[in-house]
C-alpha cells in the first residue's frame, strides 16, 4: 500500500506502466474531476479505468473489508476526505469467497486506518485488504472520489 499526495505522483510511475497511467489520468483531469460525471471512463480498455463516484462517508464499523485479485486500486480524494482501513490479506479471513465476475472476497478482522485527503491517493495491490469510505470525525462528510482500477 503507497499514499502520497498526487503533487508526487511521478515517483510512482516506475512501478508499473499502467500505474503510471492511471495517476498521469488524474492529473491531467484534475480541474473537472469535481464537476465530472459519476461514472466508468474509459483509459486503456480493461486494463485501466477510472470510475468517479461521490457518496457520504459513514462510521468505519459500517465499512465493509474487501479485496480484489485482477485489479489494484488507485483510491484519489477530489473533494473530501475518508479514511480507508487496511490489512495484508494473510492476517484477514474471508467471509465471503471470490466473485470474479466483480472481482472482490469479501473479509473481516482488524487493521490499520489511513485518512486520504483532498488531492491525495492510496494505492492498494490485491494483497491490500482494505474497507473505504469512513469517516475523518464524527459527522458524515460528502466525499467526490476516482478510483482507478489497474489490471495487477
Amino acid at each position: 500500500m503507497i499514499i502520497d499526495h498526487l503533487r508526487n505522483a511521478v515517483k510512482y510511475y516506475p512501478v508499473s506502466s499502467y500505474v503510471a497511467k492511471g495517476l498521469l489520468w488524474i492529473e491531467k483531469h484534475k480541474h473537472e474531476l469535481a464537476t465530472m460525471e459519476n461514472g466508468r471512463y474509459e483509459i486503456q480498455g480493461e486494463d485501466v479505468y477510472a470510475i468517479v463516484n461521490s457518496y457520504d462517508t459513514k462510521p468505519a464499523a459500517e465499512c465493509g473489508w474487501e479485496a480484489h485479485k485482477v485489479y489494484c486500486d488507485i483510491h484519489y480524494s477530489v473533494t473530501g476526505e475518508e479514511c480507508i482501513a487496511y490489512q495484508h490479506i494473510s492476517q484477514m479471513r474471508e467471509t465471503q469467497q471470490y466473485n470474479a465476475e466483480r472481482d472482490y472476497s469479501l473479509y473481516a478482522g482488524e487493521g490499520d486506518w489511513i485518512t486520504v485527503r483532498e488531492g491525495m491517493f492510496a494505492l492498494l495491490m490485491p494483497e491490500d485488504v482494505h474497507a473505504p469510505g469512513a469517516m475523518t470525525g464524527n459527522e458524515p462528510i460528502f466525499l467526490k472520489k476516482v478510483v482507478i482500477k489497474l489490471r495487477a
